[in-house]
């Protein structure tokens, strides 16, 4: 695969982005979506600063995986995002006392022994 490094560190990104916004996610409390009040709503959600970079780090990813898509194939390289679960469930763990459980782990092995199919 062309760009590895690139579509790690595009994964890396975009992990690391739904961390820091879920870290902003906790400052919303209850968020109202209907249509007369989504426009009050995005004007709240954009003065969180958490909110902010996550979406600069989703916006640093999604540039990261279109360059990775125009050089490698989509069935090669969409299983990589799956590293994506691996990634939160560790750094929800450490950052958030998130509970790491026998079914975690033995999902996180699934996912780590598939990829390692599609690449092997």
């Amino acid at each position: 695969m062309k760009d590895l490094y690139i579509a790690l560190l595009s994964v890396l990104l975009g992990a690391i982005g739904q961390v820091v916004l879920k870290k902003g996610a906790v400052k919303i409390g209850d968020l109202s979506l209907s249509l007369f009040s989504v426009h009050k709503e995005v004007i709240n959600l954009i003065k969180i600063p958490e909110i902010i970079f996550g979406l600069i780090f989703f916006g640093i990813s999604f540039l990261l995986w279109v360059k990775v898509l125009t050089k490698n194939e989509l069935s090669l390289s969409y299983p990589l995002v799956s590293l994506n679960y691996i990634i939160i469930m560790f750094m929800s763990i450490l950052i958030f006392n998130e509970e790491l459980t026998l079914k975690k782990l033995l999902g996180t092995l699934l996912i780590v022994l598939g990829v390692g199919v599609v690449y092997g």
